[in-house]
């Protein structure tokens, strides 16, 4: 979208509308950065109710992608849904063809959130490249790697050709100019758990290390999360209790700020199996009462 022209000495502005729909667009962008997901959400939805008011159909269908991603990031399906299938409808309507893979990959995203895999795995295949075996055939952009690590982690979510996919992964990240902070810990992550499966402990926490340093360049947090939590659990399997215990604290702190109470749960109970190991019975205790709480009052089912 053109933000300004020039022609004949004379400079053509913008509407009024629009510096602001572009404004809150902005404004949410930084927001949704720093994960800061209800801030996001609110923007989203100003600069969408201005850009239906003068009738600009890309900003409506960027502005409904961008609300189905935030809503998404809160774990909140229906709403996200109904923004990517309005932005479909968009497409249908218009000529901004060129979003339609960026909807499919969040059709793909939601639906294995929700745990529907083969759903999911059937959705991602128009985004994938085709392999010689390990090598993609064609060239591969950002949307084409985030699908690749999506189809990886639904390889280790059926417990089927994940090492298949690490490495296609591998190959298609160092052949891409799609060269991503993000994309590169992703698959750090994958590798570390390739590595655990063979009880190389001291390389896959390594990996994660790795991955963690690269989330915290960027400020991902729910990549910082997730890998504190893979780090604890790591150390849990080995034993490590007090080590375990550190990270399971930390992650647990990064995904309240997140507001992703499922992951809340899931880590307070690693916790309490690893006070119960040290020892630590009122904080077993404690824990508990929090978990009880927790599921009573958010009605959430156990993590799985």
């Amino acid at each position: 979208m053109a933000l300004s022209g020039c022609g004949g000495g004379t400079v053509t502005t913008k509407p009024l509308e629009i510096e602001d729909a572009e404004n809150y667009t902005n404004d949410g962008l930084q927001a949704f950065s720093v994960s800061r997901w209800d801030s996001a959400q609110r923007l989203f939805a100003r600069a969408l109710s201005l850009y239906e008011g003068v009738d600009d159909q890309q900003g409506v269908l960027l502005s409904r992608i961008n609300l189905a991603e935030v809503t998404l990031a809160l774990h909140n399906y229906p709403a996200s849904l109904r923004y990517l299938d309005l932005a479909a409808d968009n497409i249908k309507q218009s000529s901004l063809v060129k979003h339609q893979s960026r909807i499919t990959l969040l059709y793909a995203r939601i639906a294995l959130q929700q745990q529907k895999v083969i759903q999911a795995e059937r959705i991602l295949q128009s985004l994938l490249p085709e392999f010689d075996g390990l090598m993609p055939m064609t060239p591969s952009e950002t949307i084409h790697m985030t699908a690749i690590a999506v189809r990886t982690k639904i390889a280790f979510v059926q417990k089927k050709d994940e090492v298949l996919w690490t490495n296609r992964y591998a190959e298609t990240l160092e052949l891409s100019k799609a060269h991503s902070i993000d994309l590169n810990c992703s698959l750090l992550r994958f590798q570390s758990d390739l590595l655990q499966r063979q009880n190389k402990y001291i390389q896959a926490e390594s990996k994660l290390l790795q991955a963690l340093t690269g989330y915290k360049t960027i400020s991902n947090r729910p990549g910082i999360a997730g890998t504190l939590l893979q780090i604890g659990q790591l150390n849990m399997v080995q034993g490590h209790w007090q080590v375990a215990r550190n990270y399971f604290d930390r992650s647990v702190s990064v995904f309240r700020y997140l507001k992703d109470l499922g992951k809340v749960i899931q880590i307070t109970e690693n916790l309490i199996k690893v006070e119960m190991k040290l020892g630590g019975i009122e904080r077993v205790k404690i824990l508990n009462q929090a978990l009880i709480s927790m599921k009573a009052e958010h009605g959430i089912k156990e993590h799985k």
